[in-house]
């Protein structure tokens, strides 16, 4: 049977037509817009406000408590969300906070926190030297310090008066202490710290921070570091770095992995994700380059600091330029199931600009880089400073600004 003729005029039957294809084309779009807009959302909600804070976390066995170290020099405590009158510590007396790299700038806490009370400072004294020291609480009750429990671990004397690039963070893997330090000179590391081996600065450390009663030091050497038996410190784990402010440890399948954050010179701030047995040894170049790019420091350096290395230099996975921002903020790989719409990704941040983002941590390319989708107060293209990244003890994402703001992260 034939299909009878369309007899409706030529122009209604084109409209008809138009209006067809418009329906269609609307159909195919809303659903995926309704897909997009029923995406979880993140954002934040302020819980705290702190003086500069650098590190959030909580002991091991207190997932009720919440330690936060502020620059000036205190070691504050939350409960239940509120600070508690009195710090746990106060070594004010020790800092200048008056240059801003400088002050209390990491903390972490032994393995065996739950019964020895053992936790690990990092700071900047009056005079530069950047120090690592031990103290305890009484086992069982983290909200006592025992008195005269201090001890110096680590002691590493300061390049110049500048009092910068001290990098400052401290995080435990396997009973072994990570200690970030920078290159302690600016601009160009005129001294080539980062790549010098006799030096502990540019680097990044792993010793035992148990006292060596063989050698008189604060620490052990791990016997499987890179550089036991060969040309080179014994403590440093890897070298070439400028100001590895932030770091974080994650799985990935069978592998170990790290992230380091390494803050630029003036040009590129980087992000250095790979697995730790390659990191171990490993020479992340600077000053020869920052960045892709070789390093020039120009009328800065009258001596010039063209570059000294150039082959077996692990290159970084993600660079932006000063453009984006100043100084690289790196937190951790989230894992909150109440992130969902982020979990398995890395966030970081700058310290200049009010940019936060994730991304999926992959070799030899950081993948799906995206913001995170809110800003933190004042509000967007507003300066925040933003000091870091912590998790607490049931496992909450937190931001930190050095104007005081503390924000959870929350999928909404």
């Amino acid at each position: 049977m034939s299909r009878p003729a369309d007899l409706r005029p030529a122009g209604l039957r084109t409209a008809l037509a138009g209006i067809t294809l418009l329906v269609l084309a609307l159909a195919a779009i809303f659903p995926a817009a309704r897909a997009e807009a029923a995406k979880p959302k993140l954002g934040f909600v302020k819980v705290a406000e702190a003086k500069q804070p650098t590190t959030l976390s909580s002991p091991p066995g207190f997932p009720d408590l919440t330690f936060v170290t502020e620059r000036a020099g205190k070691l504050r405590v939350m409960r239940q969300g509120r600070f508690l009158k009195k710090p746990l510590l106060d070594i004010t007396r020790l800092i200048d906070p008056t240059r801003i790299e400088r002050g209390l700038l990491g903390l972490a806490y032994a393995p065996d926190f739950r019964t020895t009370g053992r936790f690990f400072l990092d700071y900047t004294e009056k005079s530069g030297d950047s120090i690592v020291v031990e103290y305890r609480t009484v086992p069982g009750h983290p909200l006592r310090l025992r008195k005269n429990s201090r001890r110096v671990v680590l002691s590493i004397p300061r390049v110049n008066d500048n009092g910068n690039h001290n990098g400052g963070h401290l995080a435990f893997l396997d009973g072994l202490l990570y200690v970030s330090v920078g290159d302690g000179f600016d601009p160009g590391d005129a001294p080539n710290n980062a790549q010098n081996l006799e030096s502990l600065r540019g680097k990044l450390l792993r010793i035992d921070p148990r006292p060596d009663s063989s050698t008189g030091l604060g620490y052990r050497i791990p016997p499987g570091n890179p550089f036991v038996g060969v040309p080179g410190r014994d403590e440093i784990f890897s070298y070439g770095l400028r100001n590895p402010y932030s770091f974080s440890f994650f799985r990935s399948g069978n592998r170990q992995m790290i992230a380091i954050g390494d803050v630029g010179q003036g040009r590129y701030e980087e992000l250095n994700v790979l697995p730790l047995a390659r990191a171990r040894g490993g020479n992340f170049g600077w000053k020869s380059f920052e960045g892709f790019e070789p390093f020039n420091c120009g009328e800065l350096c009258p001596n010039g600091a063209d570059p000294t290395v150039s082959e077996g230099l692990i290159w970084p996975q993600l660079v932006y330029s000063h453009e984006e921002g100043c100084a690289i903020i790196t937190g951790p790989v989230v894992r909150s199931k109440a992130l969902s719409s982020i979990r398995g990704r890395l966030i970081y941040g700058d310290f200049c600009q009010n940019r936060i983002r994730t991304a999926v941590p992959h070799e030899p390319t950081i993948l799906d880089d995206r913001p995170a989708g809110f800003f933190l107060p004042p509000g967007r293209n507003k300066v925040i400073l933003l000091n870091g990244f912590g998790t607490d003890g049931h496992g909450r994402l937190h931001a930190f600004s050095h104007f005081g703001g503390i924000y959870r992260i929350v999928q909404r």
